[in-house]
């Protein structure tokens, strides 16, 4: 038997994992024949609340299918009882369940008392079974002289018992970092959405925007939390997108508790880039073979390379001393336009063209992705992300342009305009 919970007066709660016929005696007090007992309590979990060394109170849970759980069996010492014993137990087996199903059962007979007791904590009339006690119970069931002969069914969404709070913060870190590395807004608004549904907080709205979310959410019983992030505008890691949309289904198929879920966003975003050398590769194989399909011939492809490779090194220096991306790209457009410069009064590359090794050179600089995730979301009606991301990459090209006409203009000055 483990400790689960424990407050500063002492109570505490734990789950019984053996031996649990030694609690039959007091099990018998709620449900008065023992092989009915028996044929739940090894199929179901036991949860004890223990008061000074004393079992005060103690419940039987059964798990189901398709996220649903049953109460079996709650019954409180006859000298404890009128205390708060049972309602504290139940308050902690629904928060226990709530990462892992929907609905809570409980079942008991027809006792104007117990139902109150029930409908107290939270749970609302379901179905009934007519003489239940009477087809299944070898001696007929009395409560306070009334012969119980139908079982009524209650149920309790364990949204109740939700914090609203914490999936909301779960919900927004996922929207963050899902924004930050380069997700469309749709799909932001839509792994939110998901996560929060998943928790059972059925009422929350989005508005998410290319550098900030904003999510307000209640959980139908009067509790609502509203939270904003801001999300700078940053580079994309697409993998990171992929492994937060991988959680996102887990947490779907019921697969991921909330604490777990948090613990996996951290990992994700804390993971490293490629490795700088792949990048710098890529970049360069990127300039090649994109000049090469743009027109650019063999020799001309074979020096983009190099210059996208030499590009992609300045880029990540400035990635590292977080140098501004205005600065970053009317560098990167100098270094690509210098470099092609020199490249076209080397003898031995023969008759090459400045614009056919510009070309491809300025490829690892072009922000397709966010021009493209731009369109996507005018596309999807989401016209002020869609026309803030389409201005940032707008900006880039600008920038790009400055670095290369600056460069051009002072090369044409200083050797009297004399381009070959």
């Amino acid at each position: 038997m483990g400790i689960q919970r424990q407050r500063g007066d002492g109570m505490k709660i734990r789950q019984i994992t053996r031996d649990k016929d030694e609690y039959m005696d007091m099990l018998l007090m709620a449900d008065p024949q023992k092989d009915m007992i028996e044929s739940y309590l090894y199929r179901s979990e036991m949860f004890v609340l223990v008061n000074g060394g004393d079992i005060c109170s103690i419940c039987v849970v059964q798990p189901l299918k398709n996220r649903k759980c049953e109460l079996k069996n709650i019954v409180t010492r006859v000298e404890d009882r009128g205390k708060g014993y049972a309602r504290y137990l139940i308050h902690y087996i629904c928060e226990y369940y709530g990462d892992v199903c929907d609905t809570m059962y409980a079942g008991t007979g027809n006792s104007k008392k117990m139902i109150d007791f029930l409908e107290h904590c939270g749970f609302v009339n379901s179905h009934m079974i007519v003489n239940y006690y009477v087809d299944h119970y070898q001696m007929p069931v009395y409560e306070n002289g009334v012969r119980i002969t139908d079982k009524v069914f209650l149920k309790k969404k364990l949204d109740s018992a939700v914090d609203v709070k914490k999936v909301v913060d779960l919900a927004l870190e996922a929207g963050r970092i899902l924004l930050k590395n380069g997700a469309e807004i749709f799909r932001v608004d839509e792994t939110i959405t998901r996560i929060c549904h998943c928790y059972q907080v059925e009422y929350v709205d989005t508005f998410i925007l290319s550098h900030a979310i904003f999510v307000s959410a209640e959980n139908g019983i009067e509790e609502a939390y509203t939270k904003v992030k801001q999300v700078p505008l940053s580079s994309s890691h697409l993998g990171i997108v992929a492994e937060v949309n991988e959680l996102s289904r887990e947490i779907e198929a019921g697969k991921v508790g909330i604490e777990e879920a948090f613990r996996r966003l951290e990992k994700i975003d804390r993971m490293p880039p490629v490795k700088g050398y792949f990048q710098v590769l890529a970049a360069g194989a990127g300039s090649g073979f994109l000049g090469y399909l743009l027109g650019a011939s063999v020799t001309e492809s074979a020096v983009s390379f190099v210059i996208g490779c030499i590009l992609y090194i300045w880029v990540l220096k400035a990635k590292r001393h977080q140098i501004p991306k205005i600065m970053v790209n009317i560098i990167g457009g100098m270094i690509i336009t210098v470099l092609a410069i020199l490249a076209l009064h080397l003898s031995f590359l023969g008759n090459v063209r400045m614009d056919g090794m510009i070309i491809g050179s300025i490829m690892p600089l072009v922000p397709g992705l966010a021009f493209v995730n731009a369109i996507r979301d005018i596309a999807d009606s989401d016209f002020l992300s869609g026309t803030v991301r389409m201005i940032d990459a707008l900006m880039v090209f600008v920038c790009i342009s400055v670095g290369v006409g600056i460069t051009l203009s002072f090369y044409n000055n200083m050797i009297g305009g004399l381009l070959l």
